[in-house]
């Protein structure tokens, strides 16, 4: 059997495991019987009424016969409900690969594993009726999914370049390293002598007009006489001495490491810095498949270093500006204090606006939905036995107990209509290459207002309105049957009560064939 989140593979088991304790505690104290002392009691009220003893006595029978006939399917745990058959299998989102299936046994979360949920029973018992209306509302959900096309999670995509940032400390140490020796001295060269070439505006056209303001410039990589020309001030761990480039040491007593040329230094650098991103450069690839690829696997590397920019440090301390300048060595001066203090303050105010943005509460919920549904399946599990108890065992109202279960499953399925919506007009709306990483993330228009408003109305809405037509539907089916099975338990004696001017037609008919 499907489910449709992680969490929800222990809510099941744990909710049932609730429903068979309080069943068998109602059963032991005899609290189950309390309804048929409510048939019995109704008998006697339609017995003073003027209801015919014998007529009230098989009325009662039947209405005793539905009562066990729901006990039996509805009430009692009889079918076995298998851990090993749960499984949940996350959905298929372009750019990403594919995830494996969870099972109870291998959740790969910290759910279960002798971690969190621990002792989940291996089977459980659950009643006819409610195991088919499980095991129907399960497939129902994954057959309409499975009929979507597949999308891009562009919102997630977007919420991991804002995320992306560079962890390693090695790695941000030699970042710092390559802005101090490489980048410093190239751009003040570039600034000094602004040259103009056909190659460099070929290039600027290709990578932008910002190009020569970032570490990984194109310009500086691929002209003469910038990167190619300046070194690393310092062996650098990684490159091999060579006797070309490093001519500071003999042939006879060489280094293992030796002084890179900026250019081979950089590639080193993009390199571990892609690898610490993990698969942000094949989902920015997914989600932008007309962009030229080397202007989008610059653009994923500059947010993640605007995320963890690169340092100023020295090789030692300068008391001359040692109010000004932050030391890799010795406490920072009295200028960086106030300046950290400034942008930890500009950042706390970000974060705050961010946390009150509309997509950040949307945020929220996709990640919370999930978690949430799972947490109320488990208590209609668990809850269900005091809803046949106080329905007297009434078959129409196990319709409306369905249609409750049905609906909350049904959740995933409107969530995912949702998502799969927003993705597309979210292409709709940045069609352009490199738009949905460059301007989505950032665009606080009226055309990203719009959107949030129009996809977080999805999420919500849809829930709502199924829960209203299902809920219409369910009241008038059990009406409807309620009508039946008063028809059925009443018998033939009753029908002139239940319609009370057919049963006249019929005396007429009678007197007037005497």
């Amino acid at each position: 059997m499907a489910v449709d989140s992680t969490l929800e593979l222990y809510t099941t088991l744990f909710g049932w495991l609730f429903y068979n304790s309080i069943w068998d505690v109602l059963v032991a104290t005899g609290i189950v019987f309390l309804p048929f002392l409510g048939i019995l009691l109704d008998t006697i009220i339609r017995s003073y009424a003027g209801e015919d003893a014998e007529e009230a006595g098989n009325t009662t029978l039947r209405i005793v016969e539905v009562a066990f006939f729901v006990i039996l399917i509805a009430a009692v745990p009889a079918t076995p409900l298998n851990a090993v058959d749960l499984s949940f299998t996350p959905r298929a989102v372009i750019g990403t690969p594919a995830q494996p299936v969870a099972t109870v046994n291998n959740s790969r979360t910290t759910y279960g594993g002798g971690i969190s949920f621990n002792a989940a029973p291996v089977t459980v018992s659950v009643p006819v009726f409610w195991y088919a209306v499980m095991s129907f509302s399960s497939g129902f959900n994954r057959a309409v999914m499975e009929n979507v096309p597949p999308t891009l999670d562009f919102r997630g995509y977007v919420d991991e370049l804002r995320d992306a940032s560079i962890q390693d400390p090695n790695l941000q140490h030699e970042i710092n390293d390559f802005f101090r020796d490489c980048f410093v001295e190239a751009r003040s060269k570039y600034l000094a002598e602004r040259p103009s070439s056909a190659a460099i505006t070929a290039l600027l056209n290709r990578y932008g007009e910002s190009d020569p303001d970032w570490i990984g410039s194109h310009v500086y990589q691929e002209i003469p006489g910038y990167y190619n020309s300046i070194r690393a001030d310092t062996v650098r761990e990684g490159y091999p001495w060579s006797a070309l480039r490093d001519v500071e040491w003999d042939a006879s007593n060489n280094p293992v490491y030796g002084k890179p040329f900026c250019t081979e230094w950089w590639q080193g650098i993009q390199q571990s810095i892609l690898n610490e991103l993990g698969d942000l450069d094949l989902l920015s690839a997914a989600a932008e498949p007309g962009w030229d690829p080397a202007p989008r696997r610059d653009t994923v590397i500059q947010i993640a270093l605007i995320n963890s920019p690169p340092r100023w440090t020295t090789r030692g301390y300068d008391f001359a500006y040692g109010n000004l300048v932050d030391f890799s060595v010795g406490e920072p001066g009295v200028m960086v204090s106030v300046q950290n203090a400034a942008q930890q303050g500009l950042a706390a105010y970000g974060l705050g606006k961010t946390s009150v943005s509309f997509a950040a509460y949307l945020r929220v919920f996709l990640e919370a939905a999930p978690m949430v549904q799972a947490l109320i399946l488990m208590g209609l599990y668990a809850l269900l036995p005091f809803f046949i108890l106080i329905s007297r065992y009434k078959f129409s109202l196990l319709i409306i107990g369905a249609l409750i279960l049905f609906t909350v499953k049904f959740w995933t399925v409107l969530w995912f209509f949702a998502w799969w919506v927003d993705q597309n007009l979210i292409q709709a709306f940045y069609p352009d290459p490199g738009s949905v990483t460059t301007l989505f993330s950032t665009d606080l228009t009226l055309k990203r207002i719009i959107l949030n408003f129009l996809t977080g109305g999805l999420y919500l809405v849809l829930p709502l309105l199924l829960s209203v037509y299902l809920g219409l539907a369910g009241i008038r089916a059990a009406s409807q049957l309620d009508g039946a099975t008063q028809a059925i338990t009443r018998g033939t004696a009753g029908a002139g009560r239940i319609n009370p001017r057919l049963g006249g037609r019929f005396k007429g008919k009678k007197g007037a064939s005497k």
